[in-house]
């Protein structure tokens, strides 16, 4: 399964399997425990501090972030807007399959991240 996070997108091969087998590394506490606001609260607690520092989140933590987020809300792609150096309120959507792979695809050929302006408007 693919996840959109932002602006790149990560293979999650069983989103369901792949948290129950990093969620102790992620720091998040017991996932099965939580409700969706509590996930959401968490991912972008993370993915700010990361835009604080300055810092791009690696693929692996993107495929944990995104388990986590599908896992409690179903949503495939996910914004967590960011304005100087602080994150806003975050939007969750279900992006067909088929979109991910091409923005993949795409991104793979010709070397550049997917259009967060180009992508975000059509899924609210």
């Amino acid at each position: 399964m693919l996840f959109l996070l932002n602006d790149m997108i990560a293979e999650i091969d069983i989103p369901e399997i792949h948290l129950s087998k990093r969620w102790k590394s992620l720091g998040c506490g017991d996932p099965y425990g939580m409700r969706a606001r509590d996930a959401l609260d968490f991912v972008t607690r993370v993915v700010a501090d990361h835009v604080r520092e300055g810092m791009p989140i690696d693929s692996v933590l993107i495929q944990d972030l995104g388990s986590l987020i599908i896992a409690k809300t179903g949503a495939n792609a996910a914004l967590f807007p960011a304005q100087n150096g602080s994150v806003g309120e975050p939007r969750l959507t279900i992006l067909p399959e088929a979109i991910l792979r091409a923005l993949k695809q795409r991104a793979e050929q010709e070397g550049t991240l997917p259009d967060i302006a180009e992508i975000w408007p059509l899924a609210a």
